[in-house]
């Protein structure tokens, strides 16, 4: 199943073209990287499929749903987050604590969040 695919996608910014005519398909189970030196625009794709930055051209889909556009805070409730370079943990809180965190957006309960917690722990060894 397609988890993300982008079409086109086209960032300008005036005159400046930062992302120009990308497109890409991610599988669900997929891990993906993008690299890249300094400047080549990987942030500023990010920020266009995370809501950050409205796309100047193309789409972006998450499971099958046009995203395009949609808020940073409407695009995290569908299942797509971002972080930041500078992450600082709770320091009175233990690592599953830390993740339990970012699991109750989806998981309100405790024990569920928990058991998310603890996939995604296993997942990233």
């Amino acid at each position: 199943m397609t988890l993300l695919n982008v079409q086109g996608l086209t960032k300008r910014f005036g005159g400046l073209v930062a992302n120009h005519n990308i497109t890409l398909t991610v599988e669900e189970g997929t891990v993906l990287g993008l690299i890249g030196p300094n400047g080549a625009g990987k942030t500023t794709f990010f920020n266009c499929i995370t809501g950050f930055y409205p796309p100047t051209e193309g789409r972006v889909q998450f499971q099958g749903q046009d995203i395009t556009g949609w808020s940073p805070e409407r695009v995290c409730r569908a299942g797509i987050a971002r972080t930041f370079q500078i992450v600082k943990v709770l320091r009175e809180m233990t690592v599953l604590e830390n993740v339990m965190v970012g699991a109750f957006l989806h998981h309100p309960r405790p024990a569920d969040a928990r058991r998310r917690a603890l996939e995604v722990l296993e997942f990233t060894g």
